[in-house]
């Protein structure tokens, strides 16, 4: 079926917003909008999705989800939310994890009680609060720049070294291990703040139903943690182009979500 007159034309303006980052703000619905009627969370993920594919297949997505928003008029549930977790991230999330040494256990417990609330039950906010903070503490352990950061750390400390005396030998021994426990300590202390800040503020949000508490929890900072988790960010080569595919299965998911939302 092709697009009504009013829709073509509504697209060159959707994708100049999303081009430009989705601006603008509003009071209660914190996070990009793209018009009156779209929640500040859809927004906010339909905008860092598109910026985190190629420009080709960001422009072909685009369309897909403007088509689905207009079908549902810019009314999207809460529910689509849900979907996306139980269907595409949690099992994404499952394999990145296993991927890297984790585990697929706390990934599955969350996309579980996405499940169950699909299914019209409403999970108490401690059983939200006992899933995600385990699972989110997988994904920004697996997100955080260790590479990056322990080489950095390396290089501070090696200089350290050499200005107070050490030898080239023992400035690369005190490099190595200073590298490797302050880069621990800091990932570490990176996921568990992540993890607990997250976890009870979505668990407040989802046991309410609360569509503007959850574009408050900003996740479209999420699935940026999301897909660096997935993509893995060891320095390893491929991680740009793993980076760009974790982006598109999440894009592609979110698409398929709006898709199976009734009107």
């Amino acid at each position: 079926m092709s697009s009504s007159p009013a829709a073509a034309e509504a697209f060159p303006y959707f994708l100049a917003q999303l081009e430009a980052g989705m601006a603008g703000r509003d009071e209660d619905d914190p996070g990009p909008r793209s018009r009156p009627d779209l929640p500040a969370w859809a927004a906010q993920l339909v905008g860092v999705l598109f910026d985190g594919q190629d420009a080709a297949a960001a422009q072909d997505w685009a369309r897909r989800v403007h088509g689905e928003l207009g079908r549902l008029g810019g009314r999207v549930p809460l529910g689509v939310v849900h979907d996306w977790h139980a269907r595409v991230v949690a099992p994404m999330l499952a394999e990145a994890s296993v991927r890297h040494g984790g585990a697929a256990g706390p990934h599955h417990a969350v996309g579980l009680l996405h499940t169950r609330t699909l299914a019209g039950e409403r999970v108490p906010e401690a059983d939200w609060t006992a899933a995600l903070e385990p699972a989110l503490r997988e994904v920004y352990r697996h997100a955080y720049g260790y590479a990056e950061a322990c080489a950095t750390a390396g290089a501070q400390a090696h200089a350290y070294a050499i200005a107070n005396g050490f030898g080239e030998e023992r400035a690369a021994e005190f490099a190595e291990t200073y590298a490797q426990l302050n880069t621990g300590a800091n990932a570490r202390s990176y996921a568990d703040a992540n993890a607990l800040a997250n976890a009870r503020a979505l668990a407040a949000a989802y046991t309410a139903g609360d569509a503007r508490a959850y574009a408050r929890t900003y996740p479209f900072a999420r699935v940026q943690a999301y897909a660096h988790a997935h993509a893995g960010r060891d320095g390893a080569a491929g991680q740009e182009e793993r980076h760009r595919a974790a982006y598109g299965r999440l894009a592609d998911g979110l698409a398929d979500s709006l898709a199976r939302t009734a009107a």
